[in-house]
């Protein structure tokens, strides 16, 4: 399998629902500058930077493996809990289990 760093900050992208213009502009660079960055040879600042930006690691960045989606809400005593990924979904039930179990 090859890997294609456009191809892949594109569906990061698609997936937050937001455009290269508008990862360009919380990057604080030009959407020209990315895209450049993005089809040729980036520096290392470079991709740090977009993954800090889509809140993801670098090395997420470059995982070949297709990520599993989850969205999750929780509803405990008439509190609500929405967790986007596993790590936020576990940190929410040990929230309640310290909460309303111990």
């Amino acid at each position: 399998m090859e890997y294609n760093l456009s191809s892949k900050v594109k569906e990061l992208c698609r997936q937050r629902g937001i455009q290269l213009k508008d990862l360009a502009q919380k990057m604080g660079i030009a959407p020209e500058s990315l895209s450049r960055a993005i089809n040729g040879n980036p520096q290392l600042s470079t991709i740090k930077s977009i993954a800090a930006n889509l809140d993801i690691s670098v090395s997420d960045l470059f995982a070949l493996r297709e990520q599993v989606s989850l969205n999750a809400i929780i509803v405990c005593k008439g509190q609500s809990y929405v967790a986007q990924n596993l790590s936020e979904l576990k940190q929410f039930v040990e929230e309640i289990e310290r909460k309303y179990y111990e």
